[in-house]
């Protein structure tokens, strides 16, 4: 049976990694079943700032206890990048973290 995370895992490893880790995708789904934190919050920074589809990639790899927790200590140490608002207004729903991309009423 093939594990569900390893379409993502494998459109990560190329559109984030570039050949910089010697990691494979077999790799960090161990890391990942292992809930290594430190292995964590690289995973999910390397998503969200070299991805062309974060959300989707961190909705399948994180549960969503660990998602929150990754999302919030990101939020504190990124400051107000835009991307990184847009990403979690749209993991979270709350859409207010990116009042520019909001329609006009």
């Amino acid at each position: 049976m093939t594990d569900p995370r390893m379409a993502s895992v494998k459109v990560v490893l190329q559109e984030c990694f570039w050949g910089e880790y010697n990691l494979s995708a077999q790799d960090i789904l161990n890391r990942l079943d292992r809930n290594e934190p430190g292995f964590n919050r690289f995973l999910f920074s390397k998503i969200i700032e070299n991805s062309r589809h974060p959300s989707q990639h961190i909705r399948n790899l994180f549960p969503p206890a660990v998602l929150e927790d990754l999302l919030e200590r990101y939020l504190e140490q990124a400051g107000e990048k835009k991307r990184l608002r847009l990403i979690a207004a749209n993991l979270t729903g709350n859409h207010n973290q990116a009042p520019e991309y909001q329609w006009r009423r």
